[in-house]
């Protein structure tokens, strides 16, 4: 008997090793979950809305009226174009219809036209009419080009009088052209007819009014915008109140072309002329 139990015992033993060898017993301990991340993943920007500039453009300055050659009416289907000094494109460009141009002249890029002159073009002939540029503005201009245009020639004989005063309230002396006898006394009536508007007149040598003009704003209203002492300058009026006349009285310097300008500030783009001295 006591041999059976020794049996039993040692065959449990036996079964108990065994399990243990082949892994039995309590589970393996479970693997911890993976840790959550606490930092969030960045959210991606949209791209901010493209601007077509930093400011809005400008207004254009729109230009309108009759255009000219030779004295007649442009005809239809005629290309006005407009310029700036120094550019070698025109800005604008329109085609005449029933005798009418009209250009759009739109500020492009950065820089700003303000203040820039304009000059125009007829069938690619010079308009003796120029303005300047200015953001909104609407003007009507009337265009002329070519020789039948232009007023008449005014000559003085010696001693004699000229005629010459501003049309009504318009920035524009009624005649284009003046000629007087080199060295002879000249005597030129100046009126000006402007309701508005205070006015001079100047005599300078050629190609310089813009100059002087510019000048005579630096010289200022006691001056009456025309610079003292200023070799370019010939002749000259005081500043007219609206409806006042003056004499300008002065010899004749020698033959050549020389010009006529009013000095009021801006007022040179619009108000000149040719001053011819012949022999």
């Amino acid at each position: 008997m006591r041999g059976v139990v020794l049996l039993i015992i040692g065959a449990l033993a036996a079964t108990l090793v065994l399990a243990t060898a082949c892994g039995g017993g309590e589970p393996p301990p479970t693997q911890p979950p993976a840790p959550t991340p606490t930092t969030a993943l960045p959210t991606a920007v949209p791209p901010p809305t493209l601007q077509v500039g930093d400011q809005a453009p400008a207004p254009p300055h729109a230009f309108a009226g009759k255009a000219m050659v030779d004295g007649k009416a442009a005809p239809d289907g005629t290309v006005v174009t407009a310029w700036f000094d120094g550019v070698s494109q025109p800005v604008a460009e329109g085609a005449v219809a029933n005798g009418v141009y009209n250009l759009k002249i739109v500020q492009r890029g950065d820089a700003s036209y303000a203040n820039k002159k304009v000059t125009f073009k007829i069938d690619g002939q010079d308009a003796k009419e120029s303005s300047t540029w200015e953001s909104g503005a609407a003007d009507e201009l009337n265009l002329s080009a070519g020789g039948g245009g232009a007023a008449p020639p005014v000559v003085s004989p010696t001693g004699g009088p000229l005629q010459i005063t501003t049309e009504g309230d318009a920035l524009k002396f009624n005649l284009s052209q003046l000629t007087v006898k080199a060295g002879s006394e000249v005597v030129i009536t100046f009126k000006n007819a402007s309701t508005v508007n205070q006015h001079n007149f100047v005599v300078v040598q050629a190609g310089t009014k813009d100059e002087v003009a510019a000048a005579g704003t630096g010289a200022g209203p006691d001056n009456a915008w025309i610079p003292q002492g200023d070799d370019r300058v010939i002749a000259k009026s005081g500043l007219l109140d609206p409806g006042a006349t003056e004499d300008i009285r002065f010899t004749a310097p020698g033959p050549g072309n020389y010009q006529f300008v009013c000095t009021f500030p801006g007022h040179n783009f619009t108000m000149f002329g040719e001053f011819n001295v012949t022999p």
